[in-house]
């Protein structure tokens, strides 16, 4: 340490303050970074490596450091930004240097730093008493959240809510840094920049403390919370963490919503995953989605407002109603709703901007895109007078455009320092002087007339140069005429320079104009965003507003777009869909070219078995019915040609094959962990699809497996399920409640053609070998496939009989539906060792091994 210069001396003390962040370290016009962020920085921006005081170095400029930001905050860095406080006055020594802000793929404000479609949110996680909290806020919108659930269940609804809510960045005690449960989530999920603290961090007393604090209450039962709610260590530490990282308050943050998974349908994140709702399971992008086929949204709010809505649908069926009404509206005032979407394409994010007045981060052309998107808000309310929903005034909005308007400059300066905020006529000393600077020399002229009215001298005239600045110069044949008055500043052979207290002052008010002007800006630009903070609930109203019009809007038009239709909400267990339509599938296709498809349950038709070849849109029939039910309780239309839902509390989506391997899990383990937690969380109102259940083992453990969650399905939870297979021996399944389907498929002239038509009744053919040539199989293997199956002698499954009774909503308490009891196994000891001899190549047996073979039967049959 001796050997560093001071300036290095001063960066180690300011780094070892901030060892998890990379230090922009301001010298001059550049930030620089040293030693371990240099090497990092460096490689992840391809910059120039230097060396400086044998320190690996490496700069950016600041005034483009924004770009550099936002680059490290989209690889999870975060940036402690450290700038110049103050100046050495006439002396060698160091500039003071400090902190001044830490930004975070979390806490970022700036528009730059954010994606605009998608909330930028930070979390918190923490356990204590038999409880889990999760708490999540994104601070540049003031969306504050909170849920909790029993640690029992910490794998399903952690996954679940880390899925629902997508956060740039989460904050853990450091107790579960080493918890299996909470690791293997988060192994799913490598784009989080996960930071962990000390557990005192999440002290319940301290976080009750700063959540009151936060909210001015003494007590937090106005938000469902007290003392020893789980949800309150996480939140309130998310507020201290902001605290800290902006050195100042959150004035925007008045508020937090606790919710419950009884609040909105469950959809837990691998069914959100199968279902590719706002993310496809390709590349986690929104191409190929379901968000894709409905958002077209004018505005950031109403995008990030319908991504929340397709995650969270509603359970209540006046709320549905509500929106699907408003909906109509604008479909059938098709005029309205095209002026409407033209004039929200002009509105801004007031929500963020709202967000960044509080925070004391607006800058002047912040204030022109409020007042603009202001004015545009106030003439969509007057164009959807015949749509009637909304009841905030626009009075407070018309007066908070006037202020800006009135006040700041229509192409202002971004930058406090730089001048060009505030309009003429706002402020009197303001403008004069701006006076002084602009019109000096009319303000000289009208003084040299005065001083020449008042002293006789015609000639008398005003000069400057860099020397002497002003001066009144007067000639030899005048000097007997200067007055008392007149300050001698130098005698001239040809005559005299002379200057007076009144030339001195405006001299002086011209020099200091320029600073004056630019400290008077700066001054009024804050009174005025202080008076629009005063405003910010308004605000937030009018966002608030704004976001639900363009999501309304977007519905509508996304239903006239692609021919959508409005559905009946029903709170029965029915569930009608004629000819339905995959809303991402369809999209995608050539106009016409979607084959559309019916589906129904009732409360005594509740499970449907679905056969078909691959190909023939089995998993886009089970997809299409989720997604439908799922669009319906948004609030939006669907694709069909009539709907009629029955609400349900919970989707999921069983479908795929896909194995981890960093948890060492298999892609049979991760299927029946997923089959298991519907099994144990499904209820009689939900939809479950599952396709291809135990495909990932062998047949006889396969079957085995779909045919008992088929019968626990169809006896325990009687929910309504679509379970696809290619075990055609379960369409010898029978029960009142169950529906065989299959896919048609049409075989013409060798040919096999899928006709993606679904229709009752089961199929025992998957025509696997006629897909396999289709995707390109060597023709010498599809031959020899085809010879394999001429000559496979398949086992015969006798009829099976179910060990249970089951009772259907028609049949009375005391009558039972009689299945045959189920055999102690799908297959006997006969048909399995017939099976073997007749796949047995006999010339390739030695004598021995084929006595081996027959005393092996031979016991087997005795029972030996």
């Amino acid at each position: 340490m001796a050997e560093l210069t001071p300036m290095m001396l001063q960066y180690k003390s300011i780094k070892e303050h901030h060892p998890n962040e990379v230090l922009f370290f301001r010298l001059g016009d550049f930030y620089e970074m040293f030693g371990e962020d240099a090497l990092e920085v460096s490689r992840l921006l391809n910059l120039t490596l230097t060396h400086r005081a044998n320190q690996p170095m490496c700069g950016i400029p600041y005034h483009a450091a924004k770009i550099y930001i936002a680059r490290l905050l989209r690889l999870g860095k975060k940036i402690a930004i450290c700038e110049q406080t103050a100046m050495p006055q006439g002396t060698r020594t160091l500039a003071e240097r400090k902190v001044v802000e830490v930004i975070t793929p979390g806490t970022a404000v700036e528009e730059e730093y954010l994606e605009q479609s998608v909330h930028n949110y930070l979390a918190a996680l923490s356990c204590s008493r038999g409880k889990a909290g999760f708490a999540f806020i994104d601070v540049s919108t003031g969306d504050f959240s909170a849920t909790s659930w029993n640690l029992s269940d910490m794998a399903a609804e952690f996954s679940k809510e880390i899925g629902r809510c997508s956060p740039r960045e989460l904050l853990l005690p450091l107790s579960l840094k080493e918890q299996p449960v909470v690791q293997n989530v988060l192994s799913n999920y490598s784009t989080i920049s996960i930071s962990y603290y000390p557990d005192w961090h999440f002290s319940q007393e301290l976080s009750f403390k700063q959540l009151t604090q936060q909210f001015n209450t003494v007590n937090l039962r106005s938000f469902s919370l007290s003392e020893n709610s789980p949800e309150v260590p996480p939140a309130g530490f998310l507020l201290n963490y902001l605290e800290k990282n902006y050195n100042s308050t959150l004035p925007h943050i008045t508020g937090i919503h606790i919710y419950k998974d009884s609040d909105f349908v469950v959809i837990d994140d691998s069914s959100r995953r199968n279902l590719e709702i706002v993310s496809n399971l390709r590349d986690d992008s929104v191409q190929y989605t379901l968000l894709e086929s409905v958002n077209y949204a004018s505005t950031s709010m109403g995008k990030r407002l319908i991504r929340s809505w397709l995650l969270t649908p509603l359970k209540n069926k006046e709320k549905i109603d509500t929106r699907q009404n408003l909906v109509k509206d604008f479909v059938d005032n098709r005029d309205v709703l095209k002026r409407v979407r033209e004039l929200l394409s002009s509105v801004l994010d007031i929500e963020r901007l709202a967000g960044r007045i509080a925070m004391e981060r607006a800058h002047a052309k912040d204030l022109q895109a409020l007042r603009a998107s202001l004015e545009h808000w106030i003439e969509v309310r007057q164009v959807m007078e015949p749509i009637h929903y909304i009841t905030t005034d626009t009075e407070k909005a018309q007066k908070i455009a006037e202020i800006i308007s009135h006040s700041i400059v229509d192409d202002p300066s971004t930058v406090l320092t730089e001048g060009r905020l505030i309009k003429d006529g706002w402020s009197k000393d303001l403008d004069h002087l701006k006076t002084i600077q602009r019109d000096f020399n009319s303000i000289l002229d009208s003084y040299v007339e005065e001083e020449k009215a008042a002293t006789g001298i015609n000639n008398l005239k005003v000069r400057y140069n860099r020397i002497s600045g002003y001066y009144i110069e007067v000639s030899k044949g005048k000097l007997d005429s200067v007055p008392s008055h007149f300050i001698l500043k130098r005698a001239l052979v040809n005559g005299d320079r002379y200057t007076t207290e009144k030339l001195q002052e405006l001299e002086q008010e011209l020099s200091s104009a320029g600073i004056k002007i630019i400290e008077e800006e700066k001054k009024l630009f804050l009174e005025i965003r202080d008076k629009l903070a005063q405003e910010l609930s308004y605000l937030f109203q009018i966002a608030s507003e704004v976001a639900y019009t363009d999501a309304i809007a977007t519905f509508a038009h996304a239903a006239i777009q692609h021919n959508w239709i409005q559905p009946e909400i029903v709170e029965s267990g029915e569930l009608e869909i004629v000819k339905g339509r995959h809303p991402v599938v369809e999209m995608h296709l050539p106009s016409g070219e979607f084959v559309p498809n019916d589906a129904y349950f009732d409360e005594s038709k509740y499970f449907a078995l679905i056969t078909g070849p691959n190909m023939a849109g089995k998993s886009t029939y089970l997809r299409q019915t989720a997604l439908i039910t799922l669009l319906a309780q948004v609030g939006s239309f669907v694709p069909a040609e009539k709907a009629r839902i029955g609400i349900v509390d919970k989707i999921f989506c069983r479908v795929g094959a896909s194995d981890n391997l960093a948890r060492g899990e298999s892609t049979f383990l991760v299927e029946m962990t997923e089959t298991a937690h519907i099994l144990r969380s499904a209820t009689k109102n939900s939809l479950v699809i599952m396709d291809e259940v135990g495909r990932g083992t062998s047949t006889e453990d396969g079957l085995s497996i779909a045919w008992a969650v088929s019968e626990y399905i169809l006896n325990t939870l009687q929910c309504k399920t679509l379970f696809a297979t290619h075990y055609h021996e379960l369409t010898r399944m029978e029960h009142p409640a169950l529906v065989p389907l299959c896919l048609d498929v049409l075989e013409q002239e060798g040919q096999v053609i899928f006709l993606k038509k679904i229709k009752p009744g089961s199929v025992a053919n998957s025509y696997g070998i006629h897909v396999a040539q289709l995707a390109g199989l060597p023709a010498a293997v599809i031959q020899r496939a085809q010879e394999f199956l001429k000559h496979q002698v398949s086992s015969i499954l006798e009829p099976i009989e179910a060990d249970f009774s089951v009772k259907t909503e028609t049949e009375t308490a005391a009558k039972n539906t009689e299945i045959k009891p189920v055999a102690p196994g799908l297959f006997s000891d006969e048909e399995l060792i017939l099976d073997e001899i007749l796949s047995t190549d006999t010339n390739a047996l030695t004598p021995i091994e084929a006595l081996l073979c027959i005393s092996r039967w031979k016991k087997t049959l005795s029972g030996e």
